[in-house]
């Protein structure tokens, strides 16, 4: 939430039952969402968000070119099937040079990479009972999230981790080779700042 810039209007994405829209609204003066799931888009109404249900794989989303000063998608590109639908899709309706905020688990966690060298079983990124790893089909590293947002005319301004760390690892710095290794191998989450490039 820190990372987004205040502004006009942002747009959530896999908004859910609106919690980041509703934290938002001190920053933008509107917030709009869309989901797929109609249930979660009727919750997110009944907390004040304007949503709307889209499948994010396909549809377009319900709005004009460049009609929003943030795009936010946190924890929702796992579960996208068409990727690249759904980052068009954002880049157009953002304005120029605005913000788009992504949040992916991270593949490269120690621990996940353990369950898999070690323990044989690819580590799962969701506690959703629901289908295999509750339906993620994609799964990043900060370089994979980084080109992909760069392939749609996003620049990457920042890569940011959100942590489970050890306490002996606590004090590391957040720059520099100390921060490389915090936040590529002991980041649960990465959450990845970039702006629209280009009019």
């Amino acid at each position: 939430m820190r990372l987004l810039r205040p502004g006009q209007r942002l747009l959530d994405v896999g908004c859910g039952a609106g919690s980041l829209a509703t934290q938002a609204r001190t920053r933008f003066r509107e917030v709009h969402g869309v989901d797929l799931s109609p249930t979660a888009v009727a919750l997110a109404r009944t907390n004040g968000v304007e949503a709307a249900v889209v499948d994010l794989s396909c549809e377009p989303l319900p709005h004009p070119d460049g009609s929003f000063d943030a795009v936010a998608a946190l924890g929702v590109l796992p579960y996208v099937w068409d990727l690249d639908w759904l980052l068009r899709e954002c880049v157009r309706v953002l304005a120029p040079e605005g913000q788009m905020v992504v949040g992916v688990p991270n593949m490269r966690a120690l621990w996940r990479l353990w369950s898999l060298a070690v323990r044989g079983r690819f580590p799962l990124t969701s506690r959703d009972p629901v289908g295999y790893d509750g339906g993620s089909m994609h799964y990043f590293c900060g370089r994979n999230v980084v080109d992909l947002l760069e392939q749609h005319r996003l620049t990457v301004v920042g890569v940011h981790g959100v942590f489970c760390l050890p306490p002996a690892l606590e004090g590391f710095s957040d720059r520099g080779v100390g921060g490389w290794i915090k936040r590529e191998l002991f980041s649960a989450e990465l959450v990845v700042d970039a702006r629209k490039r280009g009019s």
